[in-house]
């Protein structure tokens, strides 16, 4: 053997064992990323980013808890309730794409029926027909779709509005629709919205419209209603002002054609009965006046007249009412509220006295 085949000989060994070293050492991964929930502040409070995606959600909700009484209750009323929200959005090249959903529990102390009770030292005849127990509904509340102006979906109607008292009514029930919201310059707003109140009825849906206008001393909205099952229209009017920093006043207008799915009050509602059958009014005008003492504690007190109830002639009828309310502490309200009812008809006269102490933590 040369020096030159013992030279090219040792330099091959020499990279082999390089590359044997280079091949058996061990190197440490790269410790993946850790994804953060972001905050998302495009939409107000509370929404943050979904993790790997670039849709912002906000979870929400509230806890009630109420104390129901009439001027004609034998004992308590107790009901408790809770709601869950959840608002996702995000931009598209169409404007912002929303979904929301409600979902509403509610259970109250129940009327079972005519169960015999028997217990040791009490009235038997007393107890029969308020046997002990329970009732409620989980069910889902609202849910809708929005892409820009454009919404569809389940919620309260279009129409459903009324003042921030206790005693009044404005008219309004869930609906199936479709909406779209023209959001002009200057606190301008207008809404059209197709709405569904009938099951498996028709084709021909009820049309509603809304104008709004909003400004730092206030609001004035106007709507109209038709609902195409009964062929009778229905519209009102809302203004809000704020007087001074502490004192606001509002007032309510409405008229129906006849009655109608938008009819202003229910017979529950108006204290005559505990299922929502529909009475409306011909007419009716309403005021409030509030008073803000400080950040915790507000009480207002209006009335409302009502004439041709259930479009009866002659069957006129008063509610009035008074509220307190008082922030605990910051998420947690307390309100108190006492109402008077009242519907005359040729010459008889039917009253009473309603109210609840409410609990509400909302979050």
């Amino acid at each position: 053997m040369n020096i030159k085949s013992l030279l090219l000989g040792s330099a091959a060994a020499l990279v082999a064992a390089t590359g044997a070293n280079a091949a058996d050492a061990i190197i440490a991964p790269e410790p993946e990323a850790v994804e953060y929930v972001r905050v998302c502040d495009a939409y107000g409070a509370g929404f943050f980013y979904i993790p790997g995606t670039e849709t912002c959600l906000r979870v929400s909700g509230m806890v009630r808890y109420q104390i129901d009484w009439t001027s004609e209750d034998d004992g308590w009323k107790k009901y408790g309730r809770a709601e869950l929200n959840f608002d996702a959005r995000n931009e598209t090249e169409l404007g912002t794409l929303r979904s929301f959903i409600k979902l509403r529990a509610t259970s109250h102390s129940g009327h079972i029926g005519d169960t015999a009770v028997s217990i040791s030292g009490t009235d038997f005849n007393k107890l029969k027909g308020k046997a002990y127990g329970n009732n409620g509904n989980v069910g889902l509340q609202e849910a809708f779709i929005g892409l820009g102006g454009l919404e569809m979906g389940l919620r309260d109607t279009l129409y459903d509005a009324g003042l921030s008292g206790e005693f009044d009514s404005g008219g309004g029930s869930r609906v199936h629709f479709m909406s779209y919201t023209f959001a002009g310059g200057n606190g301008f707003s207008a809404t059209l919205a197709l709405e569904e109140a009938d099951y498996d009825y028709d084709y021909k849906p009820n049309v509603v419209g809304k104008l709004g206008f909003t400004q730092g001393w206030g609001s004035v909205d106007a709507w109209v209603a038709y609902d195409a099952t009964a062929k009778e229209w229905a519209v009102k009017g809302i203004a809000k002002a704020n007087v001074t920093d502490a004192v606001w006043l509002e007032a309510i207008a409405t008229y129906e054609s006849g009655h109608n799915f938008y009819g202003v009050i229910t017979a529950k509602d108006f204290g005559f009965g505990s299922v929502s059958a529909n009475l409306g009014a011909k007419w009716s005008l309403g005021g409030l006046v509030g008073y803000k003492f400080n950040d915790k504690l507000k009480a207002s007190i209006g009335a409302q007249y009502f004439d041709k109830i259930a479009h009866v002639s002659g069957l006129k009828g008063v509610s009035a009412g008074a509220t307190v309310d008082y922030e605990v502490v910051k998420g947690f309200n307390t309100k108190l509220a006492v109402n008077y009812l009242s519907a005359k008809y040729q010459g008889q006269k039917e009253d009473g006295w309603a109210g609840f102490v409410r609990f509400q933590r909302n979050f």
